[in-house]
């Protein structure tokens, strides 16, 4: 946030200030942040630019430094990318969810294996992903914040592990099967209802009269 320095007023940004129309100093957060992403990228560029001349050299061919490769972009996409705009959220992170899925798909190909990002990469990755989405999204909707936001978190990586579990017993047994993951449910859950319970009455005024009070009574 700037302040400015003719209303005191707070702006997030742009040239001018938006209550008084005054200019507004350079954010200098946005270039910290600008100059560390770009610090990031140069030497995730130099360390796979390094490994493929190594492999090049060595080999005769591109193997294993092309999954480095893939590796570093990656690292730049989920680190450094929001650094640029940390201020977009509906930008980043369509940006970081696709990268990652990218990268998977990368991987399966690269290795020569067996076929296992579509029957298993891709729908665990998208279960990871809603399940994170719907535990940003209630943390964003709570109008206070505080143990709920542990409980949203619970909330998420409990329906995460059940999903995980679910497609590869799916895969694996043919059927489903929840074992592990319902033990975690069922100790995950009632820790998070316990602390919406305290978030409440964290939120609820004391009613209770004080001893001043009823002894003046």
């Amino acid at each position: 946030m700037i302040i400015c320095a003719k209303c005191g007023a707070e702006a997030a940004g742009g040239p001018t200030c938006p209550r008084c129309g005054a200019s507004l100093p350079a954010d200098r957060s946005a270039k910290s942040l600008a100059l560390a992403s770009g610090i990031l990228g140069a030497a995730c560029g130099l360390a796979a630019s390094v490994e493929l001349i190594v492999d090049y050299s060595r080999n005769g061919s591109f193997g294993w430094s092309l999954i480095s490769l893939a590796s570093s972009v990656l690292c730049w996409l989920l680190i450094g990318f929001p650094m640029l705009s940390y201020r977009k959220i509906g930008l980043f992170l369509p940006v970081m969810g696709a990268a990652t899925l990218t990268y998977l798909w990368v991987l399966n190909r690269l290795t020569g294996a067996s076929d296992w990002f579509f029957p298993l990469a891709l729908p665990i990755a998208l279960a990871a992903m809603a399940s994170g989405a719907l535990a940003s999204l209630l943390c964003l909707k709570a109008r206070r914040r505080g143990p709920n936001v542990a409980s949203f978190i619970l909330l998420g990586c409990t329906i995460a592990c059940l999903c995980v579990e679910g497609i590869l017993s799916l895969r694996f047994q043919g059927f489903l099967s929840l074992t592990w993951s319902a033990i975690v449910a069922a100790v995950a859950l009632p820790v998070a209802i316990l602390l919406l319970g305290i978030q409440h009455r964290l939120r609820q005024p004391d009613a209770q009269p004080s001893l001043a009070n009823s002894s003046s009574k």
